[in-house]
């Protein structure tokens, strides 16, 4: 009798012990890894996430900087996210652009969208994170050089006027 009591106790306990365990494994959240294409050197990747119904890229949710890829975000709550990665050639910690708005240092984002248009809105740039990890591509587009100008020649037989 005693056995039979101390089994119908135990049950009930493990189920109790059970519980829990599945609950805190259905609220982990997953590792986000970001794949960059396009790294020409050994500067810094900077790395900014922000909820994909965001208007804006600032203020971002999480930053990151790091030299090797991937680039990992840990812990990762379910979501829709956009990425922007940029490779800051000179050093100073920010994406520089030239006074029309045009990025001066390579730059990509998740999605990899069209960037004719200027920069993409997060929504643009989306990306669904689930609750286990996730992998994602980023192709870092470089500026173009400026061209040289080169004087014109002269022609045999013809003076420059």
């Amino acid at each position: 009798m005693p056995q039979r009591i101390l089994q119908t106790v135990t049950r009930p306990c493990q189920l109790c012990l059970l519980v829990p365990l599945l609950a805190c494994q259905s609220l982990r959240a997953g590792d986000l890894l970001i794949e960059v294409e396009g790294v020409q050197d050994r500067a810094n990747l900077y790395l900014a996430l922000v909820p994909a119904d965001q208007q804006d890229w600032q203020p971002s949710l999480r930053e990151l900087q790091g030299t090797e890829t991937p680039l990992r975000l840990n812990d990762l709550p379910p979501g829709r996210y956009a990425v922007q990665v940029f490779q800051d050639s000179n050093g100073n910690g920010q994406l520089d652009l030239s006074p029309r708005g045009i990025p001066l240092e390579p730059v990509g984002f998740s999605g990899s969208p069209a960037l004719f248009g200027g920069k993409p809105t997060p929504s643009e740039s989306l990306f669904e994170h689930g609750y286990t990890d996730s992998i994602i591509g980023v192709r870092l587009i470089h500026p173009r050089k400026k061209k040289e100008r080169v004087a014109p020649r002269e022609a045999p037989g013809r003076p420059l006027k």
